[in-house]
């Protein structure tokens, strides 16, 4: 049995308006390819599933027992599925006309690419950070500390100016909204890191710095355009401190010490730990000028005093 040009991975988060949308926008802007959507239900409250599997007959799906982070998830798709490549995908987006196809063209022609992005949108249509240079230790600290207007700059050091062109291009990362691999690439590169990311982010800053140590290229494709909603599958909680985001520096620092070593995990827990009485300054002279509601203040201060007390913890 032939494989299909691309299989599609999709995790269902109880949010079924969102996949709804996504799916119909899917089937009915790809036109030239042969392709299979796999979703993979997190352990949901199945709300809108029978309506999805009525109207979509077509799509695979699988069904956990118990939620998953974001790798273990797609990887139970990768792991099974065949096709010549995959991308994992996510719910809370809107496909352009053509985007699979030209993702899947692009990659016909440029056999070296191993994954590749497509150009993301915001909702209002404006273009969404989704190319990025290599992460750094000072890309962190400017990323963490709350800066002056001046300097607020040196926060877009890290994006990779292609997304805001209309040429093909090589680029450190891509977003993992949307990341297209190819088959052979996979085999060679392995699936995502379940234990570097258990819930999710920054897997696909390592899934392609994997690409590129083993020689193979990633890629920015501006012909492929997706709205991404950015992140409404993961709603922060209105009280108390920001999980997600805490979560997100987990794993930032789990990244420099896989990809170099000790003395980079080292220098990353003391910008952690050494910005906390900074933006804890900050915070509070913002409040005090009333600028911040005590509400928006605790949370913020709980989620920078998490963060911190993550950085002195022993490796996790």
């Amino acid at each position: 049995m032939k494989k299909p040009d691309l299989v599609i991975s999709i995790v269902n988060h109880s949010n079924p308006e969102l996949l709804h949308d996504c799916l119909r926008s899917l089937y009915a802007a790809t036109h030239d390819i042969a392709f299979e959507v796999w979703i993979v239900d997190n352990a949901t409250d199945s709300r809108g599933v029978d309506a999805m599997r009525r109207d979509f007959p077509q799509v695979r799906w699988l069904f956990n027992t118990e939620r998953k982070g974001f790798s273990a998830n797609h990887n139970q798709v990768l792991r099974q599925a065949r096709g010549r490549h995959f991308c994992i995908f996510n719910d809370d987006t809107i496909v352009h006309d053509g985007a699979f196809d030209a993702l899947v063209r692009f990659m016909d022609d440029n056999p070296r690419v191993g994954m590749a992005g497509a150009r993301l949108l915001n909702a209002d249509g404006t273009i969404q950070n989704c190319t990025f240079r290599s992460m750094s230790l000072a890309g962190q600290l400017f990323d963490i500390v709350f800066l002056p207007r001046p300097l607020h700059f040196l926060k877009q050091l890290a994006i990779d100016p292609a997304q805001y062109g209309h040429e093909e291009a090589r680029v450190s990362w891509v977003l993992g909204a949307c990341i297209v691999v190819r088959e052979e690439a996979l085999a060679e590169v392995g699936l995502l890191d379940e234990q570097m990311s258990p819930l999710g982010n920054t897997e696909d800053t390592d899934w392609c710095a994997r690409a590129w140590k083993a020689d193979w290229e990633v890629a920015f494709c501006p012909e492929a355009v997706i709205t991404h909603l950015t992140s409404r599958s993961f709603r922060p909680s209105d009280s108390g401190p920001d999980k997600v985001r805490i979560e997100l520096w987990r794993t930032r620092l789990a990244y420099f010490r896989k990809h170099h070593g000790r003395l980079y995990e080292a220098a990353m827990r003391a910008i952690l730990v050494g910005t906390l009485p900074y933006n804890s300054a900050v915070l509070t002279q913002t409040l005090l000028r009333r600028r911040m509601s005590l509400t928006e203040y605790r949370k913020q201060l709980s989620t920078f005093l998490g963060i911190s007390r993550m950085g002195l913890r022993e490796r996790m």
